[in-house]
């Protein structure tokens, strides 16, 4: 098993390579394009690992999205499921 303490809450295995800022109200997730999958097409699994390594829910925050190119789409989570909303 990982050491990755995430792990636990999320074994599925995360495809995208993102960095992640976090204020009292929002999450703003950065895409690198590192990864074998962009964070919108892996979203679900994304914002599971964020809520493991912060140790707590992340679904009552403004989720945002940034691909490589800067284009931003907002994301609504229950902390179940993702939809995009733009």
């Amino acid at each position: 098993m990982p050491s990755d303490p995430a792990h636990q809450f999320n074994p599925s295995p995360c495809q995208a390579d993102f960095a992640y800022t976090m204020t009292v109200r929002a999450t703003k997730i950065q895409d690198t394009g590192k990864g074998t999958k962009s964070i919108v097409k892996d979203l679900e699994t994304v914002l599971r690992k964020i809520a493991g390594w912060r140790q707590g829910p992340v679904a009552n925050y403004k989720i945002s999205c940034h691909d490589t190119q800067g284009r931003e789409v907002r994301i609504e989570w229950n902390g179940q499921r993702a939809r995009i909303l733009s």
